[in-house]
């Protein structure tokens, strides 16, 4: 189960939209919705969603950014343990014969209303300075011009005398003498937890010369791409982590972006700062990679799991749950129309269900296994039992894919009816998850989503083989990234 990170709190703001028309940047909307989607979502940064302010589009004004900063200033107050994040995606721009950086909002009304409608640079750092938090991290994509193959604006349209889009130069108080953090991803920490450590962070897409590129899809910056990379896990870490520092955003953000800029012939390289180190967000819900999703970071463009947990009661331990539409309250379980996997002991008043299930007791030291496993034959019941493992293939297996399916599947079966007496539920395990994925893989409208978090399950019941047949565990692996590229390729 997903760790809430009840002390995070953020703002995610994005002028992707102008009253004057030629200003909008339609890649910012896709940057900050993915951003807010991954720091609200359970299984990733796993904020409160009342703790994320969002603000974009027509509500991007003057007012209402400087409205959300002031809400942070008041969550910093009430919560002394508070870790405040502000992330600001659009356009910046200098006012040369005033010497003056701006932020341009959705509310101005013209070029030559810099002074009158925009938002300076010290009156952003005076706002920001001011959430008193134990940790601030400010993330800041404010020259959002150029694009590889796709260009959001022209520049030369919005060009007046001595008026130039560049990358806003915040100072905080806490970093302004701070030289730039250079260290490699995965460099080492010195905090342990959540609520460890302190301080304040600036991450800046670009230098004051630079632009901010997008990808050549166009499905967001490159910077955008790299920031959720290093919030979901692509940072190397310690098989035990479960969180995201301050340090794994800055490094991999900084070096990535440059060299996938260099790789198109561009030159772009975040400027950062940091006066601490400290953790900014749950590492794929608290679980971390290797416990949550089975050792491979998710793409920052793959759709993310449906988040539909609901959990009312007072201590739930020893087991794992996933699906859609899951609500456990006190007195009953009610599941939904997902799928659902349980491990542990269940117990507790008013359990309804609709379909098959399968429950565990211990009888004389025994367990014993009772239920439907689709694609399998034989019960196993009793200590030394066994039974044949058997899983359905992909059906009218037509492309490459599908056969390559179906013949890691036939390898996985082998290996699986293989396993020792004592580990055949974990054998039932990973068979019955494997027809769970091939059965949503082959539907006619495969769900990506599903199909992505059906494999992370796959992979983690093939770690109860690390030890003796860890041929099974790359199995999982490889089944589990080819049903969601066939997914990927045939579903909505």
């Amino acid at each position: 189960m997903s760790d809430v990170f009840a002390n995070g709190y953020a703002v995610v703001i994005g002028v992707d939209d102008n009253q004057i028309e030629r200003f909008a940047l339609p890649t910012v909307a896709k940057d900050v919705q993915a951003v807010y989607d991954v720091l609200i979502h359970p299984e990733r940064c796993a904020y409160k969603e009342e703790h994320v302010r969002f603000v974009k589009g027509s509500e991007s004004t003057r007012k209402n950014i400087l409205d959300s900063l002031f809400w942070l200033q008041e969550q910093a107050e009430k919560d002394k343990n508070a870790t405040a994040v502000v992330y600001y995606s659009g356009h910046g721009m200098e006012d040369k014969d005033a010497g003056q950086y701006y932020l341009i909002p959705y509310d101005i009304r013209s070029i030559g209303r810099l002074r009158a409608d925009a938002i300076k640079a010290e009156e952003l750092t005076a706002e920001i300075s001011a959430i008193d938090a134990q940790r601030l991290l400010v993330i800041l994509d404010c020259c959002h011009a150029a694009g590889m193959d796709v260009k959001d604006i022209d520049l030369e349209a919005i060009r007046a005398p001595n008026i130039e889009a560049g990358a806003f130069p915040i100072e905080l108080p806490e970093t302004k003498d701070v030289p730039e953090y250079t260290a490699e991803p995965g460099a080492s920490k010195d905090v342990s937890d959540l609520l460890d450590g302190e301080g304040r962070a600036i991450l800046n897409s670009s230098t004051g010369s630079q632009s901010s590129y997008i990808r050549k899809d166009g499905a967001m910056s490159l910077f955008t791409y790299h920031l959720i990379e290093a919030l979901t896990g692509h940072v190397p870490h310690a098989d035990d982590a479960t969180v995201v520092y301050v340090t794994d955003v800055m490094s991999w953000v900084t070096h990535e972006v440059k060299k996938s800029a260099a790789r198109e012939g561009r030159d772009q390289t975040p400027v950062m700062r940091t006066s601490g180190v400290f953790p900014v967000a749950q590492l794929i819900g608290g679980k971390g990679v290797a416990k949550g999703i089975g050792e491979v970071p998710p793409d920052p463009l793959a759709p993310l799991p449906e988040a539909g947990v609901s959990v009312q009661a007072d201590t739930i331990s020893d087991s794992n749950i996933a699906g859609r539409d899951v609500n456990i309250s006190e007195g009953g379980i009610n599941f939904g129309s997902g799928d659902v996997h349980i491990e542990g002991p269940v117990a507790g008043r008013d359990i309804g269900h609709v379909g098959d299930v399968v429950s565990g007791d211990k009888v004389g030291g025994d367990k014993i296994s009772v239920g439907n496993i689709s694609g399998s034959s034989g019960i196993a019941i009793g200590r030394g039992a066994s039974a044949t493992v058997t899983i359905q293939s992909m059906p009218d297996a037509g492309s490459s894919e599908k056969e390559q399916l179906n013949q890691l599947v036939a390898q996985l079966e082998a290996l699986l009816n293989q396993a020792p007496a004592s580990q055949q539920t974990a054998a039932s395990n990973v068979a019955q998850t494997t027809q769970m994925l091939i059965t949503n893989t082959s539907a006619e409208n495969p769900d990506p989503a599903m199909v992505q978090t059906i494999g992370g399950m796959l992979r983690q019941a093939a770690q109860s083989f690390k030890d003796n047949l860890p041929q099974i565990v790359d199995l999982a692996g490889n089944i589990a990234a080819v049903a969601a590229t066939i997914a990927k390729a045939t579903g909505g």
